[in-house]
């Protein structure tokens, strides 16, 4: 397979467990300062300013009651798990963010690892169309399940199933590919995203930054979760400064 282009997170080791007081301490310090307050800029902007998910419709009031409510750890542990399951057949030390995989209406599948360019990625969806891929997806992958985000028809004859985490560059880069690709399918292709949290260091804040997203889509619905998730990933300005934590 040609890896022209091709971006990605270095490989991601055994995650680690979050604790609860973790997940506690990061919730607490997302609502103490107001729940990602920016306008996109990468500029510090004034109380005066919409929140983020004020800006797809959610006021911050509702968004913080529902982040209280959150349980991080089994957001994380589910996410997690089900990464997991669909990377199997990957070794630990050679997983990462983006990944992806293609999956056709006749059956056939091919992954995405990482985040190649549009031309890549058509090809390997042309693959997919004619039954004949270059690397063959053999594992275990819902297609569609209970609080799927999609973009695009769900009855396309090409579903491209992604894991991603809201601190990864590539990720964002990958997203704008995406978005390039259904626009353009004339209802072909169908981008299904779905959460993998990786950047759980400190200082990183990945896990509430899914959290948030969640309760957007909960709140407001699916479009307002897509415009809320390229807005956070608007917060990054190189592919070095990935968290916009000192712009929330």
């Amino acid at each position: 397979m040609e890896n022209n282009n091709i971006m990605q997170e270095q490989p991601t080791p055994a995650q680690p467990k979050v604790s609860t007081p973790m997940a506690i301490i990061i919730a607490g310090f997302l609502i103490m300062i107001g729940i990602l307050l920016t306008n996109g800029s990468g500029i510090n902007v004034s109380t005066k300013e919409k929140t983020l998910s004020e800006q797809v419709g959610v006021s911050k009031e509702k968004l913080t009651a529902c982040l209280e409510e959150t349980n991080y750890e089994e957001l994380y542990t589910r996410t997690s798990t089900e990464a997991d399951i669909v990377m199997k057949n990957i070794p630990q030390n050679q997983r990462g963010t983006p990944y992806s995989v293609i999956v056709g209406k006749n059956g056939i599948k091919t992954e995405v690892r990482g985040a190649y360019d549009k031309a890549n990625v058509n090809k390997l969806i042309e693959e997919v169309l004619l039954g004949k891929v270059t690397v063959e997806y053999t594992g275990e992958i819902p297609l569609y399940r209970e609080g799927d985000h999609i973009i695009g028809n769900p009855e396309a004859p090409i579903v491209i199933i992604e894991y991603s985490d809201l601190e990864c560059p590539f990720c964002k880069r990958f997203g704008e590919t995406m978005e390039e690709i259904v626009t353009e399918s004339n209802g072909q292709v169908a981008w299904i995203y779905r959460h993998w949290v990786v950047h759980v260091a400190e200082g990183q804040y990945a896990l509430p930054k899914a959290a948030a997203a969640e309760c957007v889509a909960k709140l407001k619905g699916n479009d307002a979760f897509w415009k809320y998730i390229n807005l956070i990933f608007g917060l990054m300005k190189t592919e070095e400064d990935t968290s916009g934590i000192d712009q929330l």
